[in-house]
């Protein structure tokens, strides 16, 4: 599940509340989720479809914990403008208070010219992964 991954880059004691959010980002007609604690940075682009574009930031403990509860089937979120966040699939709903996605700190942008591509034996194994070499793992994984 790409959340719990997502866990490994949020915080659990931090002076920065934002920094213990999961970044939504549907602002540019594509759903980004990211998660930064400062010294790692973990970001996805997922398929869904966007009603209208927005950004939010959610606490990620509690954003984790709904989705694992949630039936295996289209997920809607939808946010006002005072950042009350509804998240529903079937009969589930949720009801949450996000933050503003503008305090959120992007992780910097890092050129790829070619995708890494290894085995995830070879990921699971491998004890030294250095933060950076983390991120751009990551984001070339779909």
């Amino acid at each position: 599940m790409v959340l719990i991954l997502y866990e490994k880059a949020v915080p659990t004691r931090t002076t920065m509340a934002i920094l213990e959010c999961i970044l939504i980002d549907a602002s540019a007609n594509e759903i980004k989720l990211t998660a930064n604690d400062m010294e790692l940075g973990i970001e996805t682009v997922i398929d869904g479809t966007i009603e209208e574009n927005g950004i939010i930031a959610l606490d990620a403990k509690i954003f984790s914990d709904i989705v694992r509860k949630l039936p295996d089937n289209d997920v809607v979120i939808e946010t006002d403008d005072s950042f009350k966040t509804t998240i529903t699939c079937e009969k589930a709903k949720f009801n949450i208070v996000g933050k503003s996605g503008e305090d959120f700190s992007y992780i910097p942008y890092i050129e790829r010219k070619e995708p890494i591509t290894m085995s995830q034996f070879t990921l699971k194994k491998k004890s030294f992964v250095r933060p950076s070499f983390l991120f751009q793992t990551m984001t070339t994984i779909n």
